[in-house]
C-alpha cells in the first residue's frame, strides 16, 4: 500500500501536468516524459555530481538540486512552447507529431550528453521508519511528503492565485479571456513550464529510488496517459483520483500477481471505465 501511494504520487504529479497542457492548451504533449527524465538527470547531477558545494548539509543540497531541475526543466519547457509548439496551436495532429519527434530529439541528446549507463546516487534520506510491522524507507517517504506538498501547492496556486483564476478562464474560452485583457501566450508560456516543472520534480524524487536513464520516462508518460484518460481529459481532480486508483491497482497487482500482470490490469481497469463512463471519472462533455 505505502509504495501504491508512492507510485500514486509520482503519477499524479506528471498526469497534472498533462492535464494543465491538454486542458488550457489543447496539446498532447508526448514529449512530457522527457522532461521528467531531464528532472532525474538535473537531481543526479546537482546533487551527486556535487554541483551543489559538497559543504551544505546532504538535505539541503538534495532539496535545492530538485528545485533548480524544476526551474531549469520549467525554463526548458518555456522555451520548447515559445518557439516550437505554438507555431502549431489549432492543428492537433501536426502538434501531435512535432512532440514525438520532440521525445525522440531529447531522448537522443541525454545519450549524448550523459551517456547510455545507469545513473544511480543516494537519498540523503537514509533509514526506515516503521509503522508496526510495516516498514518504509526514508527516500520513499520523502517522496510521498514532497509529492503531497507540490500537489497541494498547485491546487492552491490554480483556487486562489491570480494567474490560477486566468489560466482557469483561458482552459473555459481563451477567445473571451482574451477580450477580457488576459495575456493568453503568457498563460500558455506558464501552463507549460509549470507542467514540465512538475515532470521534473517527479523524475528528481524518484531518482535516488531507482536510477536515472534516457529512456526512464518512457513508461510513466504511457501511466501518465492512462491516469489522464481515467480521471477525465483537463481535469486536475480527476487526475488525482485517477492517479490513486492506477498507482494503487499496479503496487497490489504486482505483489499478489507479479509485475507482468500489472500493466493488464491497469489496461483492463481503464477500458472497463471507459465502457461505463467515456468521459472518464470527472470528464464531461464538450
Amino acid at each position: 500500500m505505502l509504495n501504491g501511494v508512492m507510485g500514486s504520487m509520482i503519477l499524479i504529479l506528471i498526469a497534472s501536468g498533462l492535464c494543465l497542457i491538454f486542458g488550457i492548451m489543447d496539446i498532447v504533449n508526448f514529449a512530457h516524459g522527457e522532461f521528467y527524465m531531464l528532472g532525474g538527470f538535473g537531481a543526479w547531477l546537482f546533487f551527486s555530481e556535487n554541483v551543489i558545494p559538497a559543504v551544505i548539509p546532504d538535505v539541503l543540497r538534495y532539496v535545492l538540486a530538485v528545485l533548480l531541475s524544476m526551474v531549469l526543466v520549467a525554463a526548458l519547457g518555456i522555451v520548447v512552447e515559445r518557439f516550437i509548439l505554438r507555431r502549431f496551436y489549432g492543428n492537433l495532429q501536426t502538434v501531435i507529431i512535432v512532440s514525438f519527434g520532440l521525445m525522440l530529439i531529447l531522448q537522443a541528446g541525454a545519450l549524448s550528453i550523459f551517456g547510455s549507463s545507469d545513473k544511480a546516487f543516494a537519498s540523503p534520506f537514509t533509514g526506515f521508519l516503521s509503522f508496526g510491522n510495516i516498514s518504509v524507507s526514508g527516500e520513499r517517504l520523502a517522496a510521498i511528503i514532497c509529492g503531497g506538498v507540490f500537489i497541494v501547492l498547485l491546487y492552491f496556486f490554480i483556487l486562489r492565485s491570480k494567474f490560477g483564476m486566468a489560466m482557469r478562464a483561458v482552459s473555459q474560452d481563451s477567445e473571451a479571456a482574451l477580450v477580457q485583457g488576459i495575456n493568453t501566450n503568457l498563460i500558455f508560456s506558464l501552463c507549460m513550464g509549470i507542467g514540465c516543472a512538475l515532470a521534473a520534480a517527479g523524475g528528481a524524487l524518484v531518482g535516488p529510488i531507482f536510477y536515472v536513464n534516457a529512456y526512464m520516462g518512457v513508461e510513466p508518460i504511457m501511466k501518465a496517459f492512462v491516469v489522464v484518460i481515467l480521471g477525465g481529459m483537463g481535469s486536475l481532480p480527476g487526475a488525482v483520483i485517477g492517479g490513486f486508483i492506477i498507482g494503487m491497482t499496479e503496487s497490489l497487482a504486482t505483489t499478489y500477481m507479479g509485475a507482468h500482470m500489472s500493466n493488464l490490469i491497469v489496461f483492463l481497469l481503464l477500458i472497463g471505465v471507459l465502457l461505463i463512463k467515456p468521459t472518464g471519472i470527472m470528464g464531461h462533455e464538450t
